[in-house]
């Protein structure tokens, strides 16, 4: 009996250390996996760093190797040669230096501007998935130097390690000869002065940057007001360029947290190689491609005397003999060129492509469909279309333009004048799809009495130059469609002050909730349209968003002082706009927002200001 109890208790102990032993085992061996684990994810994450960290070093590298006297300065590149030059910086002095790092496997750069994905290696980093790049099928690569590419970086962990793991990065990045201007939403290269709570969903640009918690307006006494707001939001970050007083004070401005409660504080950071443009040149240059392909160019400045004298000797040096004219108006019957000396009236043309040069002022008025060629003249040019459809080839005046459209007017190339122009839209939508060259004021304005809400519009797919002051109001700007999802946009530059004012006043969006958690952009289906525009101006700006409803997807910048201000909610009535507003602003839409549309750093480059050196933008970064 004794020895059975003993035999047991051995048992019971054998099974007992067994079962501990077997406990501990699964213990030192998780341990073990974890440890393995762990090692595996910091592995995982180190060379991701790795990764991350060689895309930014070769945006960096190309940056400083696109300045002035560098191998890659735009006077050097051609759209032939550039792709070869990027590869061979790449191979050069870009690929040695990673060639002694374990964690680096390959690097390359693939081109995607065209229409299928480029390897500028080679098999160097060879593309397996190619069709998971995005292209731009870009049609001017013939012409431009704007590429798009992607730096590729493949990455592995070292032979030592536990596990293989590799990660691809993917960083893409865009080269172009724009205006820094063009890659912010909004921007000052002296004040920034943000007044109230403006909204900007994009980066923003500034040489000295001031925050205030009150909007200030004016009411139709002249009289200026101010109104509490809360302050600004930003979904993007602040560049400046270097300045320690300058840089410190804007740290300040977020670390006292100076802007909106809602959204994150925006972060600081430098744009070394901001790219002014060259007004007055690029102004002639835009120019004289438009009267080259009219057949009137001539040496010398584009004055109203050297264009007047042009047009006479070009068109009107010989005998004229002009057509059947009634009391100065034209017979609407004729055909083809028509030389005038005098002044002119044309009514109702019945045949389309009638080209009119004349010397002296032209008159049009439309009251049917009418297909007009090109307008040639040198006096002013005067158009009031009434009823029906009105579309014109070319514009050329050493006047002034005038166009008032009561019913659509369409301008299928450019206008250039000399002197002032104005473009009214009286409850209808024109169309402007070339560009416009204004030597003083330009004004763009709609009806400022609609009593059923706002329903002028002018669709735009052109670029603008005013050597004056230029005015946009009450009216709807748009992108021109062009039969596919791709829109039209407006790109205008001003050498004097920038007025924007009375864009859809007193009105607001339907669904005035901000969503948390979202760009705070209003919702796509609202009534009220944004305007499809880049503004810019050599001087300076002020912009409401207090009466008005200042919509942009664009941007605006100004060369110097910006000012804008903004409130959130609804707004009725200027006279008690302090009552309406009390306490109802928080988590409402902001009456001024800017969103950042960077599409047009793909659009319009031909006609673009120029500049001494190519801007790199850096776009979107793939981990796979």
């Amino acid at each position: 009996m004794i020895s059975n109890q003993r035999g047991n208790a051995l048992l019971t102990v054998i099974i007992t250390s067994l079962v501990m032993m077997t406990i501990g085992m699964a213990i030192i061996s998780s341990t073990i996996g974890g440890a393995k684990r762990t090692e595996v994810r910091e592995t995982d994450i180190d060379i991701t760093y790795e990764g991350l960290k060689a895309v930014e070093e070769i945006s960096s590298a190309l940056v400083g190797q696109l300045q002035k006297t560098k191998p890659l300065e735009i006077d050097s590149l051609t759209p032939v040669n550039i792709n070869s030059k990027i590869a061979g910086f790449l191979q050069s002095d870009i690929l040695p230096s990673y060639e002694s790092q374990d964690s680096i496997k390959c690097i390359t750069i693939i081109d995607v501007s065209g229409k299928s994905a480029v390897n500028l290696l080679g098999n160097q980093c060879s593309i397996n998935n190619a069709t998971e790049f995005r292209t731009f099928d870009l049609d001017y690569l013939d012409t431009n130097l704007t590429r798009v590419y992607e730096i590729l970086v493949q990455t592995q962990n070292p032979a030592s390690e536990q596990g293989k793991i590799e990660k691809t990065i993917r960083k893409r990045i865009i080269l172009s000869p724009i205006p820094s201007f063009l890659k912010y939403a909004l921007g000052s290269r002296e004040q920034l002065e943000l007044n109230g709570s403006p909204h900007l969903a994009g980066n923003m640009y500034a040489k000295s940057l001031a925050i205030s918690g009150e909007a200030h307006y004016q009411l139709t006494t002249n009289s200026n007001k101010k109104v509490e707001a809360p302050l600004p939001s930003i979904i993007g970050d602040i560049y400046t360029s270097y300045d320690k007083q300058t840089y410190d004070h804007m740290k300040s401005l977020v670390r006292t947290n100076r802007f909106y409660p809602f959204t994150p504080s925006p972060e600081i950071k430098q744009d070394s190689q901001f790219a002014d443009i060259s007004f007055n040149q690029t102004y002639d240059q835009e120019v004289g491609k438009v009267l080259d392909s009219l057949n009137l160019s001539f040496p010398g400045a584009i004055t109203q005397s050297n264009l007047k004298n042009a047009i006479k000797s070009t068109f009107l040096s010989g005998n004229i003999l002009s057509p059947l004219l009634d009391k100065g108006i034209l017979n609407s019957t004729v055909l083809g060129d028509i030389l005038i000396s005098g002044d002119v009236t044309v009514k109702n043309l019945t045949n389309s492509g009638v080209n009119l040069i004349v010397d002296g002022d032209v008159t049009i008025i439309g009251n049917t469909v009418m297909n007009i060629g090109n307008i040639i003249s040198t006096g002013d040019v005067t158009i009031s279309n009434l009823d029906k459809e009105m579309t014109i080839e070319n514009i050329v005046s050493s006047g002034k333009v005038a166009i008032e459209a009561n019913s659509p007017v369409t301008i299928a190339e450019n206008i250039v004048s000399t002197d002032s122009i104005v473009f009214q839209s009286q409850n209808s939508t024109s169309i402007i799809e070339g560009n416009i060259f204004s030597g003083k004021n330009l004004t763009i304005q709609g009806d400022a009495n609609d009593p059923s809400g706002e329903n002028d519009e002018i669709l735009f797919d052109s670029v603008i130059y005013a050597k004056g002051k230029t005015s946009i109001s009450n009216l709807n700007i748009t992108g021109k469609k062009d039969g596919s999802d791709q829109s039209g946009q407006l790109i205008l530059l001003s050498k004097g002050e920038l007025l924007v004012t009375r864009m859809n006043e007193f009105t607001y969006y339907a669904n005035e909730k901000e969503e948390r958690g979202t760009s705070l952009l209003p919702q796509s289906n609202e009534i009220v349209k944004p305007l499809q525009a880049f503004f810019y101006t050599d001087s300076d700006a002020t912009l409401y968003g207090v009466g008005s409803l200042f919509y942009v997807n664009g941007g605006v910048f100004s060369k110097g002082t910006l000012t804008v201000n903004a409130v959130r909610g609804n707004v009725t009535d200027m006279d008690t706009i302090q009552s309406d507003l009390l306490s109802k602003q928080e988590e409402r839409l902001s009456r001024f927002i800017v969103n950042y549309n960077k599409d047009v750093l793909l659009s319009k480059l031909e006609a673009l200001p120029k500049v001494e050196a190519l801007s790199l933008i850096s776009d979107e970064i793939i981990v796979e």
